[in-house]
Order: structure tokens, then sequence, then C-alpha cells
């Protein structure tokens, strides 16, 4: 049988109750015991995309996951309380908690997630007072023992997410929640380059090799053009909701994203039926 992956993508600060579909570190949870029940194995994103990059993607298993967290809110890391909601375990603990459950002291191979990060520092302020209440939510402190966990790996979400709260934006009105229209050169080496750099020099090791599209929005000068001719970033993903396969696209990987794609266990198990 042919090798299908599913990229299964959380919000940390996507909180509004205590219920899997009201808050997405309940999802997260509910969803590792749910795979680890399916003996659906969690496989680090950046091996998959290098396996697809390779032509070695039917070496993976039958089946498989990934798990990616988009924007890199502190609640990504640190266990917090959320005005309203009480105290959150962060989604590093979930699965620090889950990978210990599955493999004992060969825990630290198990479920891995890629968290896809802001790289300006004043964009991530901004769009956290705006999205938060508090422009400190969205810190970069934690960024490089993440990368060291083995746990969690940093990914790029370009430099300002194209975010109407982002003052550079506000002279582009033209981009404002809209990273499809990114179409320049010069526009390429901030959202791609300039964030790689600042994010890989934080976080170190394997930082900022896998790019999230913004929004989801696949920039075709992005796609077509520049991620395929630089050699840092090793694959783009998007959130068209869909398995990937061995002939999926490197910079235009789907993914399924909680809320919109499934957020129940029902509506998870009938998405890895392939439903």
């Amino acid at each position: 049988m042919a090798s299908r992956g599913f990229i299964l993508s959380f919000h940390s600060h996507n909180i509004s109750g205590n219920g899997y579909a009201s808050n997405d570190h309940v999802a997260l949870d509910r969803a590792l015991a749910r795979l680890a029940e399916l003996r659906i194995p969690v496989l680090r994103l950046l091996d998959m995309a290098r396996a697809l990059r390779s032509g070695r993607f039917d070496s993976l298993p039958d089946r498989f996951s990934c798990i990616t967290f988009d924007d890199g809110s502190d609640y990504d890391w640190l266990d917090l309380d959320f005005p309203g909601h009480g105290p959150q375990r962060a989604m590093y603990t979930i699965l620090r908690a889950h990978s210990r459950s599955l493999l004992g002291l060969m825990w630290i191979r198990r479920a891995r997630a890629t968290s896809f990060v802001i790289a300006s520092r004043e964009a991530r302020r901004e769009i956290a007072q705006q999205a938060l209440g508090d422009g400190r939510l969205m810190s970069d402190s934690w960024w490089r023992a993440a990368q060291r966990s083995g746990l969690m790996d940093i990914g790029t979400h370009g430099w300002n997410h194209v975010h109407p709260a982002v003052s550079e934006i506000a002279a582009q009105p033209q981009l404002h929640e809209r990273f499809d229209r990114i179409d320049s050169a010069e526009d390429a080496r901030l959202q791609v380059d300039r964030a790689f750099e600042e994010i890989h020099r934080k976080a170190g090791g394997t930082a900022g090799r896998l790019f999230a599209y913004p929004y989801g929005q696949v920039s075709e000068f992005l796609a077509v053009r520049h991620l395929p001719a630089q050699d840092r970033i090793v694959a783009a993903v998007t959130t068209e909701p869909k398995p990937v396969q061995a002939g999926s696209n490197p910079w235009r990987i789907p993914r399924y994203m909680c809320g919109p794609d499934w957020s129940d266990e029902a509506g998870l198990d009938s998405l890895l039926r392939g439903a």
C-alpha cells in the first residue's frame, strides 16, 4: 500500500472554552491519544519532507501523521493561564506526556511537532497585543530551547504574516491578509530569506527549514520561482485539506486545520479514513 500522511495543525491561542471544539490544547491531547489507539505513528515533519523531496516517500509507514502549530504563541511552549479559561498545558507539555506514555525511555523519538513562528519581533508584539491582549505572548525566548528539546522544531511563518495589525503592513493595504499577493523578489527576500535568517539565528539547529504560508495562502511567485531556487528551506505547507502522498508538491504540502476540518473524535476518524 502506498504511504499516506495526515498533517494535523493546531493554534495554541485558539481557546474559547475547555472542550475539544473550543480548545486546541484539548484537541491536541485527544488527537494524540486517538492516533496512539489507531497505531498511527507521529513522524517529524522535516523527515517526511526530506523523504518526499528525495523520492523515498513510500519508505514511510503506510499511514502516518505529523503535527504542526501555527503563529508561535507562547502557549506552544509555556504552561500559562488563559484569560477566562484558566490554566492551560502548553502544546509541548502535551507532546511530552504522550511521548513518554508511548515509548517509555525512548519517548524523545515520538510525537514531534513543528511550531511555525513569525520572524519579526515587532510584528509579533503588535499581533499579540491585538489578538491576545498582551504583546508579550508571542516571544522568541523559548525558540532555542524548543529546537533543542527533541520534540519540537521551529519553522518559519514568514516575516510579518502580512497581518493588518502590523505597522509596516499599513502602507501596503493590498497585502492585508493576502499572502497570495506576494509576487516580487523584494517581498520574497523579506518573507522568506530574511525571516529564515532571523529564526535560524535565534533558534539554531535545523530551525527554519520548513515554511508555512500565512493564512494557508500560496504565493505562486514563491511556490514556483523563489522557493525551488533556494536551498535552505526544504518544503512549504498550505492549508489544503487532503493527505500527503508520494506525488505531492513539496512547495504545496497539504494540511488539515483543527476547527475548520475537524472538531471532534468522529471528525478526526473520518479524516484519517480519507472520507
